[in-house]
């Protein structure tokens, strides 16, 4: 954890600069820092959870689609849909989703990162925390980069519908690719199992939003 030399200051000083204490704007500076540090472990640990949500969903589409094309002319359909590599307007088209969000989640690590450096920058400026005018200034900025982190984490609410619409899409092909089999006397295992344990893993919502509403809290007191 970072850490921020206090200028010592004398009583008159402190008077004229607004009554605001050393002590007091400190500590305010230390619960943003212990906040970002929060929320960098809950967007580690979020990102980790995504990764494996894409990876267990793609290891379901691999195999879906291995040795079957060869034998069924209705299957090809099918596999069309999760194969497909084109502009993501197709409403069954689970790689282009997966894609999209990859992607996305690139975008929020990098505003995140941006944010955070942003905010370490201005912690290590010590000096500028005795002028009242500045330290106002600079913790004004401060709110406006953990907000901008806030923003960027709002990038799970849409992953987290987006690797949902492709469950279920997954789930329609298996369906299918089930019925087409079964006419054929061909019996399908199910994956209840893997479902299963992407549910315990992922993070709830409930936690999602006790993050959020705690760092605003310290946020607004910092400011």
């Amino acid at each position: 954890m970072m850490t921020v030399q206090k200028p010592v200051i004398s009583d008159a000083e402190e008077e004229q600069q607004g009554g605001h204490r050393p002590e007091e704007v400190f500590g305010a500076v230390s619960s943003v820092a212990a906040q970002l540090e929060a929320i960098e472990r809950f967007v580690a640990r979020r990102f980790d959870e995504i990764s494996m949500e894409i990876n267990a969903t793609s290891q379901q589409v691999d195999m879906a689609e291995e040795g079957i094309i060869k034998r069924f002319s209705e299957i090809l359909e099918v596999l069309h849909a999760i194969s497909y590599k084109g502009g993501g307007n197709t409403p069954a088209n689970a790689g282009v989703e997966l894609d999209a969000v990859v992607e996305m989640t690139e975008q929020a690590a990098n505003r995140i990162l941006d944010a955070a450096d942003r905010i370490t920058g201005r912690l290590h400026m010590g000096g500028d925390w005795c002028d009242e005018a500045q330290r106002q200034n600079t913790l004004d900025e401060i709110n406006r980069d953990v907000e901008e982190i806030f923003m960027a984490c709002s990038f799970q609410d849409i992953t987290g519908q987006r690797i949902r619409k492709t469950l279920e899409n997954l789930q329609l092909i298996e369906d299918r690719l089930g019925t087409a089999l079964s006419k054929m006397g061909i019996k399908v295992e199910g994956t209840a199992d893997t479902a299963c344990e992407l549910e315990r893993q992922a993070a709830s919502q409930d936690d999602v939003d006790a993050l959020f509403s705690a760092g605003r809290s310290s946020a607004e007191s910092a400011g």
